[in-house]
């Protein structure tokens, strides 16, 4: 059946994945275990679990747009919430969920601030080394991931699925 917008009919192709088949079954069994578990029932969702991953390794694979990728399955876009997201000093006033450190007061030195805070600025340090050391590693090989233009606050829920696919590749 052939797919209109705005009064035109657009052409529909079928394209090629470029991942080991292994690679989009094994991430699809986890959610469709989980849905069987909570007793979701079939059908209920616009993509099944096979095609849900086959989605998410498109936009990791092709950089494809969100939008595109939402039109091309027959779905909307969701709205998603972030979870917290360390970040550096330039994310200051970047919203709900950004972990920064705590500036120190100008023209003191670190140990001005309160030894709380110093452990706190210490652990997003820490976090966000193990972040970029990850980032960097799989940039290599999800190419979409070097050009990413969500918000940061998004940014842990893909990097963590693109660890867990980068896992089952290996």
């Amino acid at each position: 059946m052939p797919v209109t917008t705005r009064g035109f009919t657009l052409v529909t192709y079928v394209a090629t994945l470029d991942v080991p088949r292994h690679v989009v079954d094994h991430p699809s069994r986890l959610p469709a275990a989980r849905q069987r578990r909570i007793g979701t029932p079939r059908g209920s969702r616009a993509l099944g679990p096979f095609r849900q991953t086959v989605l998410v390794l498109r936009w990791f694979r092709e950089r494809a747009y969100a939008h595109c990728l939402a039109r091309d399955a027959g779905v909307s876009k969701a709205a998603a919430g972030g979870l917290p997201t360390p970040a550096d000093k330039g994310y200051i006033d970047a919203g709900t969920g950004i972990l920064i450190p705590v500036h120190r007061p100008k023209g003191r030195s670190e140990q001005a601030l309160h030894t709380d805070t110093r452990t706190t600025n210490n652990l997003i340090r820490g976090v966000r080394a193990l972040d970029e050391r990850a980032a960097a590693e799989l940039k290599q090989r999800w190419p979409t991931l070097q050009h990413v233009t969500l918000s940061p606050s998004r940014i842990g829920d893909i990097a963590r699925a693109a660890l867990v696919l980068n896992g089952i590749w290996k």
